[in-house]
């Protein structure tokens, strides 16, 4: 449950049309997302699933809504059963996380006159074919069909062409593509000169795979895994391999345990014993370190300033049997600094708005934007929000300050920023304490977690080699005058 400070837009459903002998061929028609429900034994799912699957990818491509925005505001989507929902969930997340390569090998195999819908249509059979262990025959039969069904019709031929080409020359196709070419230039770019060629090769590599689903537990971690089929990852870790609704998963309703990435945990396993003390978790929604502070007997209070995603996690919160003191507001308001300084704070954490780009392998929507993030404004929000919380913390507290981001101006820069004008000094952290995270550990004494971390842990585990999300964290302590 990592936070991500992003605005949610609202996903518009168009009303279905009828179809009509005098529409022209090459118009598309409105595509609806509200569907029947399917109740098929068949695991390629109907057709109706796939032009939901376009919906939301039309959404995320063209309207340029978030992931969760767009499974969220599609009426269609909810009416599914649970393995239809899966598949469209696996079809529209492979289509974004092999984007780049869809792009590449299609490309030479249109005319650029092919119009997006096609063209996307497209990219969701190939994706099937080249990437997902699905039936090539439903693959290409459901993409026929797909095509006709948004209005399209004298494409369809040309759809059946493609993929039946897919299917014949798969292997020499995966030899002109890498998992680099799904990476926005920029940031390729950008992760090259600051972490290698190599690094960012397998950064990209762990970035396309499904991800494993990681939860953070209460009691017998052991005994849990036992029951999840999971495999233990350090003290409060359990990683899952799931992809269905975690309603249905062993102790939800029990409230023992949360979905949480190993990387996006370490934060406040790093702030030590805090029982009984007071922290403020900032920029807390959706509530999963506000969870893990709690467990461990903290008396916490939570601030976000999205009322929508408090909601969430005050939801959370219920479904946990936890309980916070929750606060919606903007910490870089004036107006909330008088609260902040009669806070009483032992620590603060602060998980700071930022790129997210340590995050992409569970957001890769994050791919496909057409405007990327500012990096220079951004940071200046970082920096102005660690500032403050430095000034609000009792002077032998601690700040810890965190985002789930890749860019070194978003955790480097900041850290070297707020010592540079002694405004806190650095409380170093300990391989030790940084536990099966330790390669973390940079020589300044932050941590900078990279996606291959675990990876490299030394792990005898099949989990560990499923990678991590990318984590920027550093400990400080206010210098006062």
């Amino acid at each position: 449950m990592e936070n991500q400070n992003r605005p949610k837009l609202s996903l518009k459903v168009l009303p279905k049309k009828a179809a009509s002998k005098k529409r022209p061929k090459h118009r598309p028609k409105t595509a609806s997302n509200g569907q029947k429900k399917h109740s098929s034994n068949n695991p390629s799912a109907s057709p109706d699933s796939r032009l939901i699957a376009f919906n939301i990818l039309d959404a995320i491509l063209k309207r340029q809504q978030m992931l969760e925005a767009a499974f969220a505001s599609s009426e269609g989507f909810k009416t599914l059963d649970g393995r239809d929902k899966g598949l469209v969930r696996l079809i529209v997340a492979s289509c974004l996380r092999r984007h780049g390569q869809l792009s590449t090998l299609l490309k030479p195999m249109i005319s650029e006159q092919t119009a997006a819908p096609v063209q996307l249509v497209l990219k969701m059979g190939m994706a099937q074919l080249l990437f997902l262990d699905l039936s090539q025959h439903a693959a290409t039969d459901t993409a026929v069909e797909l095509v006709k069904k948004i209005g399209f019709e004298r494409q369809s031929g040309l759809v059946n062409a493609v993929l039946r080409r897919v299917i014949r020359e798969k292997d020499m196709l995966l030899s002109k593509t890498d998992c680099c070419d799904n990476l926005p230039p920029e940031i390729k770019q950008r992760w090259q000169q600051n972490w290698g060629a190599e690094k960012t090769a397998k950064f990209a590599a762990l970035m396309a795979q499904t991800p494993p689903l990681d939860i953070n537990a209460t009691g017998d971690i052991e005994g849990l895994a036992k029951k999840l089929d999971g495999a233990a990852l350090g003290d409060t870790t359990i990683r899952c391999r799931f992809d269905g609704d975690i309603r249905n998963m062993p102790e939800y309703e029990s409230g023992i345990w949360w979905v949480q990435d190993a990387a996006a945990a370490l934060p406040v396993q790093l702030m030590g014993d805090v029982s009984g003390k007071n922290i403020w978790d900032l920029c807390a929604a959706p509530g999963g370190k506000t969870a893990q502070l709690i467990a461990k007997g903290a008396n916490v209070t939570a601030v976000d300033k999205e009322a929508v995603r408090m909601d969430r996690l005050r939801s959370n919160l219920r479904r946990l049997n936890m309980s916070a003191n929750v606060k919606v507001a903007d910490i870089l308001d004036n107006s909330f600094a008088l609260t902040a300084k009669a806070g009483d704070m032992d620590m603060i954490l602060l998980d700071a708005p930022c790129s997210a780009t340590g995050t992409i392998r569970r957001r890769p929507d994050i791919l496909v934007r057409d405007e990327r993030p500012d990096l220079a404004s951004l940071q200046d929000i970082q920096i102005q929000m660690l500032k403050k919380s430095l000034s609000w913390v009792k002077p032998d507290g601690q700040v810890f300050y965190a985002t789930c981001s890749l860019e070194p101006e978003e955790g480097e820069e900041v850290i070297r920023t707020i010592l540079h004008f002694n405004l806190a000094k650095l409380i170093p952290f300990t391989p030790d304490e940084l536990g099966i995270f330790a390669s973390s550990l940079a020589a300044e004494g932050w941590a900078r977690i990279l996606p291959d971390c675990l990876t490299e842990s030394g792990l005898d585990s099949a989990a560990a080699a499923l990678g991590n999300d990318g984590f920027f964290i550093a400990r400080l302590a206010p210098l006062t005058a």
